[in-house]
């Protein structure tokens, strides 16, 4: 039996580390870029052993998407409010998008090739990324949804789903400018955000209570 755990651990910590080979390559080559042999040599394990684990480059960027899309949620899980969502997504993930180490921020630039090549469009780890940028978009509706004291549950699911849209927009826009390394000061253009989009909340919020 502590055969068995020895050998299942071992196993879990090779499956880890070529996680971890695939993330730094992928971010640095793309999905084209990144071969199997790469992320054996990456990993300092035998291709054998790459093959042993994933079964093709899909599976592994399968798994390597659902392994940074489980950090990203961790780190997420206690947002309270858009502001606090704007700083985290803008001013930490854009401006880390240049850190091969941080999974959740990884994940965007690796995201950011399956969004735009279309002709993989019938690649399991693009469909698996559209996939998680849909239970991202709920995940995050659902915390600014919840945010939203003192309004009906249908004004709040609007908003909700309205400042979602912008928020996932400009966030896009700002991991595409960490992509490019602009020179931008992400910290400040996150509180600016901020400021727009409550802005508009409160606008909307007032106009709604001038038609009641």
């Amino acid at each position: 039996m502590a055969t068995r755990r020895k050998t299942h651990r071992a196993s879990e910590l090779s499956k880890r580390a070529i996680l971890e080979a695939v993330l730094s390559r992928a971010v640095e080559a793309g999905y084209e870029g990144t071969t199997m042999a790469d992320v054996a040599r990456v990993s300092g394990l035998p291709i054998g052993s790459v093959y042993w684990h994933f079964r093709n480059k899909e599976q592994l960027f399968v798994e390597l998407l659902d392994y940074c899309f489980e950090v990203w949620r961790r780190t997420h899980e206690s947002i309270g409010d858009l502001r606090e969502l704007l700083r985290r997504s803008i001013s930490d993930s854009a401006a880390a998008s240049r850190s091969l180490a941080d999974p959740a921020a990884a994940f965007w630039s690796i995201g950011l090739v399956f969004a735009f090549e279309r002709r993989l469009e019938d690649n399991l780890a693009r469909q698996r990324y559209l996939a998680i940028r849909k239970e991202m978009f709920q995940f995050i509706a659902s915390r600014l949804r919840a945010s939203y004291a003192g309004v009906t549950d249908d004004v709040a699911a609007e908003l909700a789903h309205d400042m979602a849209v912008m928020g996932r927009a400009l966030t896009d826009g700002f991991r595409v400018a960490a992509a490019a390394g602009d020179d931008t000061d992400f910290a400040r253009y996150a509180e600016l955000a901020a400021d727009a989009l409550e802005s508009l909340i409160s606008t909307r919020l007032r106009e709604r209570a001038e038609r009641t």
